[in-house]
């Protein structure tokens, strides 16, 4: 039986996904600053800030299209493990009757 083997996309997701959840975090606070001035006058501006501010839409675009490309590609790997794997079972099936047959000895005809 062959074993499945470990699909690449999956810690790529795991690390984007995380990523995308900080940025997204902090684009959120930016907006939530901006809406309300008084706060932002309380404290200094943070760098992240400021390119949260510039950037915040490029990045979490950008982001999320790693994060589509990187789901189809780990959606593609498991298919492609899955067929090979199903075919290896299709293949060892008719060997394996065989064997099945032959083990309980030559056939009688009797029921």
């Amino acid at each position: 039986m062959p074993r499945p083997r470990r699909n690449p996309f999956y810690p790529l997701l795991g690390i984007v996904g995380v990523v995308f959840t900080i940025t997204a975090t902090s684009y959120c606070l930016s907006v939530l600053r901006g809406v309300r001035p008084e706060t932002a006058a309380d404290r200094g501006s943070h760098p992240i800030e400021k390119i949260m501010d510039r950037h915040g839409t490029v990045i979490l675009a950008a982001e999320l299209a790693v994060l589509a490309l990187a789901t189809v590609g780990a959606i593609a790997v498991d298919h492609a493990e899955g067929e090979r794997i199903r075919a290896a079972r299709a293949a060892a099936a008719p060997a394996l009757g065989r064997d099945a047959r032959s083990a309980s000895g030559p056939e009688t005809g009797a029921p």
